[in-house]
């Protein structure tokens, strides 16, 4: 039979391998990128959190977080600060990143009260290369940008952008759109 001391002192030895191996599985791994999930959904954060996570940032992933940040400031109100942030963006960006940047330059416009050149932005814009969420932030750029001038352009894109959204936004867009077909006149 084996001494119960050798068993402690070969136990005694054994823990701090476990310990150091339990250490080192928890190093040297990093933290996923979630900027690229944020940009596909609604960028609920604050434009704090986006900016904090744009310094801690490098490459594509502070770009994104960057675009967001810039969202987030144009969601707030807050036109100047986005605009500034807007045009310290790179010049290489990668496809998602340059229609994210085409869109809020457009929604730039439209809180920079530009109308025309909002539009002129939109109308270079293609849909198929946007998701949900992207398509249903250009239709309301298009609505806003129509200034509630009923149109034939302000039905259209009241009435693409229906499918896009839910709840309140959803009755809200039904009530403008028939505001904008009731007072439309017979030309």
């Amino acid at each position: 039979m084996v001494p119960l001391t050798f068993l402690r002192k070969k136990a005694a030895h054994s823990v701090p391998l476990l310990l150091a191996a339990l250490i080192f599985t928890g190093c040297g791994t990093q933290a996923p990128d979630q900027s690229t999930a944020h940009m596909q959904g609604s960028a609920q954060a604050d434009s704090g959190f986006y900016l904090q996570q744009m310094s801690q940032s490098t490459n594509d992933t502070r770009i994104n977080w960057q675009l967001l940040a810039i969202r987030a400031l144009l969601k707030e109100g807050k036109t100047q600060q986005a605009a500034e942030l807007f045009s310290q963006l790179p010049q290489d960006l990668n496809d998602t990143q340059r229609h994210e940047q085409t869109l809020l330059s457009a929604e730039l416009k439209v809180a920079q009260k530009d109308y025309d050149g909002a539009k002129k932005i939109l109308g270079t814009i293609d849909l198929s290369t946007l998701d949900k969420n992207q398509q249903a932030r250009f239709w309301q750029a298009g609505i806003t940008a129509e200034q509630g001038r009923p149109s034939l352009t302000l039905l259209r894109a009241l009435i693409a952008q229906d499918p896009l959204l839910a709840g309140a936004d959803k009755k809200k867009n039904i009530d403008a759109t028939w505001q904008a077909l009731a007072s439309m006149t017979q030309d």
